[in-house]
């Protein structure tokens, strides 16, 4: 095969993110800013000027509903980007708020432009990172499309137990979530997902919850959310033998 047609293949194919992270993180410069738990990154309406790195915490990125009501857009975790309007010159669409202890860097979108041309590769990391965001995007899209409340609450808390260090059966959320803060999520009532959580652990895919931190059990709810990928989720979950 061609060298350059070898080299091209390589850059396609998949890498580990932790490796992305820690370009991305060598491209800021400064101190790290530490922001409290409640504090705005930045709203809506104000300049898109910079781009962040989050190093240590969660940042919620949230949208006011018709209805007046806080949504979650998205979350980010420890190595994610956030900012990214500020490549298209305009102003913050959503709100940015820590919702724990946070470290951030800052970089000027002037800044990062001139590290893209003095080091096109870093085009290719943002690419990536923003590229594996809108798929995302449009699995959640799908999701909402289709699948019950108990199956989207069991798939989104996985995703968030996925960032746990836990080596064993039980994987437990980074933050404890409140049941209005998961609704939010999932654009559904605060009751609905009371009924849901309740749901998945009868099934013993989670334990946890009020005052406790959630844990998710990896293989049953791995098992939870393949039943639901090969059964089109006709029936009801609850009926499922795990």
């Amino acid at each position: 095969m061609d060298e350059g047609v070898k080299a091209g293949f390589v850059q396609l194919m998949p890498e580990n993110p932790t490796l992305r992270s820690s370009r991305l993180r060598a491209m800021f410069r400064g101190p790290v800013r530490q922001i409290r738990p409640g504090t705005h990154i930045f709203q809506p309406g104000e300049p898109a000027r910079t781009l962040f790195f989050l190093s240590s915490g969660i940042v919620k990125l949230t949208d006011v509903s018709a209805a007046g009501d806080e949504v979650i857009v998205r979350l980010f975790r420890p190595g994610e980007i956030f900012g990214e309007r500020c490549f298209l010159k305009g102003v913050q669409q959503y709100s940015a708020t820590a919702i724990e202890p946070c470290g951030v860097l800052e970089m000027p979108t002037a800044q990062l432009i001139e590290q893209v041309r003095s080091s096109p590769e870093i085009l290719l990391d943002l690419l990536g990172e923003l590229s594996g965001r809108l798929a995302e995007t449009d699995d959640e899209f799908q999701s909402r499309a289709s699948d019950k409340v108990v199956v989207r609450l069991g798939a989104k808390l996985f995703a968030l137990a996925a960032a746990s260090l836990a080596g064993g059966d039980w994987l437990e959320l980074p933050h404890g979530f409140r049941h209005e803060e998961l609704a939010q999520m999932l654009g559904v009532q605060r009751e609905t997902v009371t009924r849901a959580i309740a749901s998945l652990k009868t099934l013993g895919v989670i334990t946890g919850s009020g005052r406790s931190p959630i844990r998710v059990h990896r293989a049953r709810m791995g098992r939870f959310l393949s039943l639901r990928s090969t059964s089109g989720i006709q029936r009801d979950p609850l009926s499922a033998r795990l």
